[in-house]
């Protein structure tokens, strides 16, 4: 097959990451495979942010430059050229839209979800409103893809996680605290993961608190306390060292944090905002709580911190779920979806 996965530009998002581990995946099976990335028509403030960014967090990870094949940038999509039968990918909610552009019938568009923005319908109607085939990354994504546009979606194919990449690196008694991630976009729920770590600051005064993020340190969270846009080492140090990890989003697609922080020995309490529910059965391998319940998370986490034999039962199954959700996994079924799109009239 030849492959075109549609992207809206460079950064350390993990979107960005998991496109081109699935674009390195379906090369390595004998694909032909691209990457069109949207280009900015001048010199922005974005761009220069992103530069400056390059100069001050030297250890933040870009993932563009790990993809094995070609890079190509655009900046209108209905001049690129393509090949007949080529399956031209639509990673994320700006791809979808733009993708509308091409009017081309000999190519085959997907849409390949990443996430939604529950409180912005008329945006996913316009994103997701195109006939075209639907890979989800989370199974929630089914059913709003039926309530939204009224179609269905092709596969569901989560994520994976990388075990050369996420491993305990500490012995058990060197683990202490929590940690949890910051993101200043509505999605993330920055206000209630601030007021999470103050109560939990009140309840757990001496305990240490990790937090890392891509945004910058907000007032509330201590500078010894915050590692923005940390390299992967780094972050595999954060989870390694903390008892629990905390997500407080209010929507997700395929949370990886929450693997990778069960891959490096913590007990996760996260929020019931998508993704999460394919990876955490509530009580067994990890707690799911309402999203925004600020007293609910810091119940959850206070029972873990003080109750160790529950937290380790938790902690080994939630080992056991890590293992079920792999690259390799993911990228078959990828695999064989697009395989479905290239012998149909889709």
């Amino acid at each position: 097959m030849t492959i075109t996965f549609l992207l809206p530009g460079n950064g350390p998002s993990g979107g960005v990451r998991c496109t081109v581990i699935a674009a390195n995946g379906l090369m390595d099976r004998g694909h032909k495979v691209r990457l069109l990335v949207h280009k900015a028509k001048t010199l922005s403030i974005s761009t220069l942010r992103n530069q400056w960014l390059k100069i001050r967090y030297p250890g933040r990870n870009d993932w563009l430059p790990l993809f094995k094949g070609r890079v190509d940038t655009f900046r209108d999509l209905s001049k690129c050229s393509f090949e007949s039968g080529e399956i031209v990918i639509a990673a994320g909610l700006w791809s979808c839209r733009e993708i509308r552009k091409l009017t081309n019938s000999s190519i085959k568009k997907v849409h390949y979800l990443h996430g939604e923005i529950p409180w912005d319908v008329n945006l996913m109607k316009e994103a997701w409103g195109e006939n075209v085939p639907k890979i989800a990354v989370a199974s929630y994504l089914k059913q709003r893809v039926r309530d939204i546009c009224g179609q269905d979606v092709l596969a569901v194919i989560p994520n994976g996680t990388d075990a050369a990449e996420y491993y305990p690196t500490v012995s058990e008694n060197e683990r202490n605290g929590f940690g949890t991630i910051f993101e200043n976009a509505p999605h993330k729920d920055p206000d209630t993961i601030l007021c999470v770590l103050r109560k939990l600051r009140a309840a757990f005064p001496t305990i240490p608190q990790r937090v890392f993020g891509s945004s910058r340190r907000p007032k509330g969270i201590p500078h010894k306390t915050y590692i923005r846009l940390p390299s992967v080492e780094q972050a595999r140090a954060i989870y390694s060292r903390s008892l629990v990890w905390i997500l407080a989003s209010r929507s997700e697609g395929f949370p990886g944090p929450v693997l990778e922080a069960m891959a490096c020995g913590c007990a996760v309490v996260a929020t019931d905002c998508g993704g999460p529910r394919d990876i955490i059965k509530d009580g067994e391998n990890g707690f799911l709580v309402e999203v925004g319940n600020v007293d609910e998370i810091v119940a959850k986490a206070k029972l873990l911190l003080e109750n160790d034999k529950l937290r380790c039962l938790i902690v080994e199954r939630a080992k056991e779920t890590v293992k079920t959700f792999n690259w390799e996994a993911s990228i078959s079924k990828l695999e064989s979806a697009l395989q479905k799109v290239a012998a149909s009239h889709l």
